[in-house]
């Protein structure tokens, strides 16, 4: 599964996609997924707004590769990362898609 975010994106905006995602017959919950924040605007992302979505315990952990190629987009990338360990998704973050792709295809590190 592929997911771009791009301009501003809130918590109600990811809120929605997740539930939509969760509702969609055709997503498989064990799909890994690549989250494209290359075009992430990241005036709205907030450490608490992180750390409520980090938080949450996975029932079905994938595999998940986040694509941020500014420095701030990574660095929160990094933090959600780090405050998202031991609840399920195995999340790599990285500065290109290619390098996201090779390790989602790779199966390494797996969830």
């Amino acid at each position: 599964m592929v997911v771009t975010l791009a301009g501003v994106v809130t918590g109600t905006d990811l809120d929605a996609f997740s539930n939509t995602v969760k509702q969609d017959r055709a997503v498989d919950p064990t799909w890994p997924a690549l989250v494209d924040a290359s075009a992430l605007n990241p005036g709205a992302i907030t450490t608490e707004m992180l750390r409520e979505r980090a938080n949450r315990v996975r029932t079905n952990p994938v595999r998940v590769a986040i694509v941020a190629s500014a420095d701030a987009v990574f660095g929160l990338a990094r933090m959600f990362q780090m405050m998202s360990e031991g609840r399920g998704n195995h999340i790599e973050v990285f500065r290109g898609r290619p390098e996201a792709m090779a390790w989602l295809m790779s199966g390494s590190g797996a969830a």
